[in-house]
């Protein structure tokens, strides 16, 4: 399967194919960025390129990890006709794709997603950046890749609880288009069996899903905000545990707070699909309304102080609403835990 993402930027093809990544021609001079984990279990797809990695995990998600992946290449020689491969999940991606974005100004990159999360969101759209102590993704640049390469049999020994936390971001995608929403719910038992024909699919309209809203808003000056949906609660919960809740299983939770706050009718069908593939859709320690408002306060999608959110109003019908007051969210929070 093969696809294009058009953007004003760049236009470049997503291939989903097995056996994809060791068929394509890389440019020789092309550097595998991973962490240390996938280095050792994957070099042999890229045995010909020199591979630097790092710690993996989000405290690895910072710019002490960029400096130091800047200087290795420097000491191996990269320079401006270089190239870097982004092999790994969302975190390698992002990491990778602001390391090439401001080395030496710039040089071209390739994204080869290992994860469900990565292959259905994180590798499509030139999203890049890092961390800081304030909060997640605050340093980052829009840069898009050269390709975005998709094995979906690197999905069939995922560890079980990787493959679910990919599964929020699928049904995010879900929730913002309530066909393919239908199709999930249709298409559970295959999923669950990772059947890789049906994994292909589930990719490519995630793909195509995504790719056609950035198509439109490429550097998230609006409609882009919808694939949001979810991660201005997500972020403050992983932050808040300090990265110990993973991405998805917050990006979960997450859906089902903006759900609750926007009074959705499908609150219960969206939990049900998200039970189904083991994402949970409460805390079971909740955080303080008040410091899940601090940290969702220095989200970037804010304006003048008030709090914007991404809300499904019902499956297919997701709308990007502003202005809340930290008041409102704190009571909202503080009433939700209290049912």
């Amino acid at each position: 399967m093969r696809s294009f993402v058009k953007t004003l930027s760049k236009k470049y093809p997503v291939i989903i194919e097995q056996g994809i990544v060791k068929k394509f021609k890389f440019p020789k001079n092309a550097f595998v960025i991973s962490d240390d984990s996938l280095r050792i279990k994957f070099k042999n797809e890229l045995p010909n390129h020199q591979w630097i990695s790092f710690s993996a995990g989000e405290h690895s998600k910072n710019l002490t990890t960029v400096e130091e992946l800047c200087e290795k290449l420097v000491k191996l020689g990269a320079n401006r006709s270089s190239s870097i491969i982004a092999f790994g999940g969302g975190i390698v991606g992002d990491i990778a794709g602001f390391v090439a974005s401001i080395y030496m100004r710039g040089i071209p990159f390739y994204q080869v997603p290992t994860s469900l999360l990565a292959m259905v969101d994180a590798s499509v759209g030139g999203k890049t950046g890092v961390d800081l102590n304030a909060g997640k993704n605050l340093i980052g640049s829009f840069y898009q890749p050269e390709a975005v390469l998709i094995d979906p049999t690197f999905l069939v020994k995922l560890p079980q609880l990787e493959f679910s936390h990919g599964m929020a971001e699928v049904i995010k995608h879900g929730v913002i288009d309530g066909k393919f929403f239908n199709w999930l719910e249709n298409n559970q038992d295959k999923i669950k069996q990772r059947d890789v024909e049906t994994l292909s699919t589930m990719i490519a309209k995630n793909v195509k899903i995504k790719s056609d809203i950035v198509e439109q808003d490429e550097k998230e000056g609006n409609v882009r905000m919808l694939l949001n949906l979810g991660h201005t609660f997500g972020h403050a919960i992983e932050k808040l545990s300090e990265y110990a809740i993973p991405h998805g299983e917050a990006v979960a939770m997450g859906m089902i707070y903006a759900a609750e706050f926007s009074e959705s009718k499908d609150v219960l069908r969206i939990t049900k699909l998200l039970y189904e593939f083991g994402l949970s859709s409460h805390l079971e320690k909740p955080y303080t309304a008040k410091s899940m408002v601090g940290v969702m306060m220095s989200d970037k999608k804010n304006k003048d102080n008030k709090i914007n959110l991404v809300l499904p109003q019902s499956i297919g019908d997701v709308k990007i609403n502003s202005a809340f007051s930290s008041e409102k969210l704190e009571k909202f929070i503080s009433n939700y835990y209290e049912r």
